[in-house]
């Protein structure tokens, strides 16, 4: 009857406890979340008003552009046609159609009280109350505004409404981009003076629930650990319990148990040392080079790969790999990677989250001609186990364990696995929320540079995969191994759209000039390596203040794409190896590209043409490494060349292409 009674006590108290501790973890959560919540919110607003200032420069801009058109058609003589201007002239209004609709609708949005941005929606109705005035005040300038963009656009010709228009548009960008900022800095102020008053109320639970939660560990430390602590006195023969249980004596029966209970104390420890990890904003690489070093002695394991789903290809892509030192090269073979995902039997552990294992790869793979399980088996991989990785409750991918013995998965393994799978995902939410965002907003900005200079885009996407494959060729010529990485590959991708971002400083006289420039003109136009290498410097240093590098790579490409290997390139006439690798891989595929692709100042080159002036060039202009591997794999720069038929503005093969493809 007393031990019953002492047993309820036990329960009754650590029950309160976990009560306790559960309310105080709630709490702690949703003030995070809170927080979190704030600074999510501010970051929308700021990218939500950031775009309508930078609508408001382009619809000057594209104003002044149409206002010279007309004034080049009535002057004459004309240097394009004027069939080529009035082109011109459609493009622009219908840019400045979108803009203006855009921004107006943006600015609706204000007076429902509801803002929404990619799925997601924001709550400005007590906000816009108080904005009022500045709201009232944006509008009333926005209506003038784009009365006068209306004129531009419905005119033909310049004129004195047309002048007056232009004038009023050029006098009052600026008014407009002031005001938008005002409304941006009130909005978030308000924003955050009501959540600070939730986020303060959450943290004085917290405070509340804590001391309860004090108040009951010292009551229980009364009634259950010092009763406890005079039992085991008085139990000599079983002697002290100690740090490492290990130690205690084989003959007490006990040392089966203490042997588990110090195991699963390990793990409970690595998971701590995890969450802190996490918390503390390790890279993700960082986070699953953790994870592969610290758990390995209670899962067995000597591969862990990452495949990230591609929702608009429905395809799974191998991004992230870690393997044991004999498997060294298995993440980089691996890599890029893709495979349909009805064609695989992943479907279920993406849609259901069930975990898929397999203890005998050999046979289960028996009739798969999948080049990932092929890659797999010819390392001596055996088993495997595949998870979900949700972001949101939302599959973001699969992660899989794999180790070189058969049958070597179980069920608890799988449980463990799966915390596991949950600590990456949100490890890897964090990074792809921090670098997609930077990276995504330093992209808009080259793309906004190639629209300057009337550049479809196109340019970006094609060098970025000429780049990607002539740095994949080289990785498996086994040529600069040492430098060419998966992070290698992943900043390439990633930088070497940015290479021309510093044009964004250049002037348009100098980058939209039709003919040839001038010595001086040419001196101006060099120095876009430079802004753009300036541009990427500042976002590395603020990020570097996190204790992260984000951009080198972009840093190396943007100043170093016009570099040549004999030295006479610029901005600094660096020669050789001194050229940062990243750099030279870049200037390739850029000038592959230009050279095969139409230009306002000429055709495009066939691909013979450009391929032997690229082979020209080495030794002078180009690594003559890069250039022996782009040559070894011709045909598969070929076949690239070829799915870029349409964006080269080619309809059908040419007598060159078809005797390339006989070959």
């Amino acid at each position: 009857m007393e031990n019953n009674r002492f047993i309820k006590l036990i329960k009754k108290r650590i029950l309160v406890i976990i009560s306790l501790l559960t309310v105080l973890i709630l709490l702690f959560t949703a003030s995070i979340l809170l927080m979190s919540h704030n600074n999510k919110n501010e970051y929308i607003l700021i990218d939500i008003f950031g775009r309508q200032r930078m609508i408001t420069q382009m619809i000057t801009k594209d104003i002044n552009r149409k206002y010279n058109i007309l004034q080049s058609i009535q002057r004459g003589p004309l240097v394009e046609s004027k069939e080529t201007l009035n082109k011109k002239i459609d493009l622009l209004n219908d840019s400045l159609k979108k803009a203006t609709d855009e921004f107006g609708m943006t600015f609706d949005s204000l007076h429902s009280g509801v803002l929404e941005t990619k799925n997601i929606t924001i709550n400005l109705d007590k906000s816009i109350k108080n904005m009022e005035p500045a709201v009232q005040e944006t509008e009333s300038q926005w209506v003038e505004f784009k009365k006068s963009v209306e004129i531009m656009m419905n005119s033909n010709q310049v004129d004195q409404s047309t002048t007056k228009a232009l004038i009023f548009i050029n006098s009052s960008n600026e008014q407009l981009l002031t005001y938008c900022d005002k409304l941006t800095q009130g909005l978030i102020s308000s924003q955050k003076k009501g959540q600070n008053i939730n986020i303060f109320i959450a943290f004085g639970l917290c405070l509340l629930s804590l001391v309860l939660l004090i108040f009951s560990i010292l009551n229980l430390e009364r009634y259950i650990v010092n009763p406890i602590n005079e039992l085991y006195k008085e139990i000599n023969n079983f002697g002290l319990l100690k740090k490492d249980f290990n130690k205690i004596p084989v003959k007490n029966g006990m040392a089966p148990v203490l042997e588990d209970v110090n195991i699963g104390v390990n793990k409970l420890n690595k998971l701590i040392e995890l969450i802190q990890n996490i918390n503390q904003d390790i890279s993700f690489d960082g986070i699953l080079k953790y994870i592969y070093f610290s758990f390995s002695d209670f899962i067995p394991y000597s591969h862990i790969g990452i495949a990230m789903i591609k929702e608009s290809e429905g395809m799974l892509e191998a991004s992230y790999g870690i393997s044991d030192a004999e498997l060294s090269d298995l993440p980089k073979k691996l890599y890029g990677l893709k495979a349909y995902i009805a064609e695989t039997s992943l479907g279920r552990v993406i849609t259901e989250g069930a975990p898929r294992v397999i203890n005998d790869l050999e046979t289960y793979t028996a009739n798969s001609h999948n080049e990932y399980n092929k890659i797999l088996l010819e390392a001596g991989i055996r088993s495997s186990i595949a998870l979900p990785l949700k972001i949101s409750n939302k599959p973001v991918g699969v992660i899989f364990f794999s180790a070189m013995e058969k049958e070597i998965y179980e069920h608890q393994h799988i449980t463990f696995l799966e915390t596991l799978s949950d600590s990456i995902a949100i490890s890897l939410k964090n990074n792809i929320f921090i670098y997609e965002l930077l990276y995504s907003t330093i992209l808009a900005l080259a793309k906004m540079a190639e629209a300057r200079d009337e550049d479809t885009g196109e340019h970006l996407e094609r060098m970025k995969q000429y780049s990607v494959m002539i740095t994949q060729c080289l990785l498996e010529d086994k040529i600069y191994e040492d430098e060419i990485t998966i992070d290698f590959i992943k900043d390439i991708e990633r930088f070497s759209p940015m290479h021309d971002i510093g044009k964004v400083g250049i002037r348009d006289g100098v980058l939209l000039k039709p003919g040839k420039l001038t010595n001086e003109e040419f001196d101006i136009m060099k120095m876009h390596t430079i802004y753009g290498a300036e541009v990427l410097k500042t976002a590395e240093k603020n990020i570097k203040k996190q204790n992260k590098s984000l951009f080198k790579m972009g840093i190396e490409i943007t100043m170093g794409h016009h570099e040549k290997w004999d030295g006479s390139g610029y901005p600094y006439h660096k020669s050789g190896q001194d050229i940062p690798l990243s750099a030279r891989i870049v200037a390739v595929a850029d000038v592959f590209d230009a050279l095969a692709s139409k230009r306002p100042y000429k055709e495009p080159f066939s691909f013979e043409e450009s391929f032997q002036i690229i082979m020209d060039g080495k030794g002078k202009h180009f690594d003559p490494d890069i250039v022996d591997t782009f040559v070894r794999h011709r045909d598969d720069i070929y076949r690239l060349y070829l799915s870029f038929n349409s964006s080269y503005g080619l309809n059908k093969e040419s007598k060159e292409d078809k005797a390339f493809l006989a070959i």
